[in-house]
């Protein structure tokens, strides 16, 4: 019975330290600042550039996934990877009434918020490649949006974010793989050429998901996207291939009805890219950008 209690004792103590570990290595990664100085940009003011905007954080950006439809803000229940609350990103109450076009560059594009602390789940790998022009109109747009009463909860990370923090930052902590001195790209013309549509699947999060060559991409956590082929890689044409997603894993009845769809059909609609006709993560709250 000694060597029972013994072991017991030996398990608790060893649950100890790699919880104090995994504390320690997280918050770490958390209590990290970047010294980054953002470009000045012009915010455009015209309806073309409004629109564009509109489309891309609806469409493309798609900020509204995680803000919601009104940029307002909600709540993210993910179990045991925690509790995220995207914040409120209009000037209503619980929001950011004086938040400065540098400061949107900032967060935006280096995923930093105030202090030089990292904003954790802010997609700004996807962003950061944004043309300064897109960058513009989208600031634009969000700063148009007509402001929205919500105070939300704090963050709280969960064990799993925890774990991820302390073994790969970069995979919540865009900050920590940002090349914060890189300059703007040159600007890509809109139209259906192979070029804009790269430039599209990097600024609207495809290549974070599905990898740079769009064959498959998360390995760890929920099921991986799907692979994506091409009409001349074999198999039906243009096509998304089967088995991206298990049955009865996250990502089935919806996703598995568009994986069957053309990849023509997926993709944004060059007319509508001009436009911008189309429809309309967070954390700690000192940690997600106000």
């Amino acid at each position: 019975m000694r060597w029972v209690l013994r072991i017991g004792a030996a398990l608790v103590a060893l649950v100890v330290l790699a919880t104090g570990t995994l504390w320690l290595l997280s918050n770490r990664a958390l209590a990290r600042r970047y010294d980054v100085t953002a470009a000045p940009i012009t915010i455009p003011t015209d309806s073309a550039a409004l629109a564009r905007g509109r489309h891309l954080a609806t469409a493309i950006g798609k900020c509204v996934d995680c803000h919601g439809e009104n940029l307002g803000g909600t709540v993210m229940d993910m179990g045991p990877f925690g509790t995220f609350s995207p914040p409120n990103l209009t000037t209503g109450r619980g929001g950011s009434p004086a938040r400065s076009d540098a400061e949107w560059v900032r967060t935006i594009r280096h995923g930093v918020g105030a202090g030089g602390r990292p904003l954790v789940f802010m997609p700004s790998l996807a962003y950061h490649p944004m043309t300064e022009a897109d960058l513009g109109a989208l600031i634009a747009y969000l700063k148009s949006v007509p402001p929205v009463d919500t105070v939300l909860p704090p963050t709280r990370l969960g064990p799993i974010a925890r774990l991820v923090l302390a073994r790969t930052p970069e995979k919540l902590l865009a900050a920590s793989a940002i090349d914060h001195a890189a300059p703007f790209p040159d600007a890509i013309p809109a139209g259906p050429t192979a070029e804009y549509g790269r430039y599209l699947t990097e600024i609207g999060g495809c290549t974070f998901c599905h990898g740079p060559d769009l064959k498959g991409g998360i390995h760890e956590g929920p099921a991986r996207g799907p692979r994506l082929r091409r009409p001349d890689a074999g198999g039906e044409d243009g096509k998304l291939e089967r088995g991206g997603f298990p049955e009865g894993a996250a990502g089935g009845g919806a996703a598995r009805r568009e994986r069957d769809q053309p990849v023509h059909a997926l993709a944004p609609d060059p007319a509508h890219d001009r436009r911008g006709d189309q429809r309309g993560v967070g954390v700690p709250e000192d940690a997600v950008g106000r």
